[in-house]
C-alpha cells in the first residue's frame, strides 16, 4: 500500500503533468492525426477497466484494444490504444524512476516491481481520467461541428 505522502505525490504529478500530457496525447490524435474521438463505448470500458483492475489487467486491456481486428471504420481506435500502451510503457520503464523519482530505496526486485505495479495503477488511472475529459470535450465539439454544417 503506499503511503499517504507518495499518494499525494502522485496526485500532484496528476494534476501538474499528467492532466497536460493526456490533453496532449488525445489533441495530438484528433487535432494533427485525424483521429475520431473515442466511442463512448471505449470510454467506459477504459474507465471501468482503469478504476477496477490492477495495473497488470490493465496493460492486457489495452494490449487486447490494440491486438483487435478493427475494421477500417474503427482503425483510429487501434491507434489509440498504440499509443497510450507507449505512453504507459514509458512512463513504467523510465520516468517512475528516473523522471518522477517515486520508487523507495533499498527494494528488493520483487518489492520494487510491486511498488511500480501499484504505482502505475494510480497514476494509469489520473492519466486515463484526464483523457477522457478531454475526449469529451473533443467529442462535444466534433458533434457540434457536425450539427452546424447540417
Amino acid at each position: 500500500m503506499l503511503s499517504p505522502a507518495l499518494n499525494q505525490r502522485l496526485l500532484d504529478l496528476s494534476d501538474n503533468e499528467l492532466y497536460n500530457e493526456a490533453v496532449a496525447l488525445i489533441r495530438r490524435l484528433v487535432d494533427k492525426e485525424g483521429c475520431s474521438p473515442l466511442p463512448t463505448s471505449q470510454v467506459i470500458g477504459l474507465l471501468n477497466i482503469a478504476n477496477a483492475a490492477s495495473y497488470s489487467e490493465l496493460e492486457r486491456f489495452i494490449q487486447h484494444q490494440r491486438e483487435r481486428d478493427w475494421p477500417a471504420s474503427k482503425r483510429d481506435i487501434k491507434t489509440f490504444y498504440t499509443e497510450l500502451e507507449q505512453s504507459f510503457r514509458e512512463m513504467r520503464n523510465r520516468r517512475i524512476r528516473s523522471e518522477f523519482h517515486l520508487l523507495s530505496d533499498g527494494l528488493s526486485p520483487v518489492d520494487a516491481n510491486r511498488e511500480v505495479d501499484e504505482i502505475m495503477a494510480m497514476l494509469a488511472h489520473e492519466f486515463i481520467q484526464h483523457l477522457v475529459a478531454e475526449n469529451g470535450v473533443l467529442a462535444a465539439q466534433k458533434a457540434d461541428e457536425r450539427f452546424k454544417r447540417k
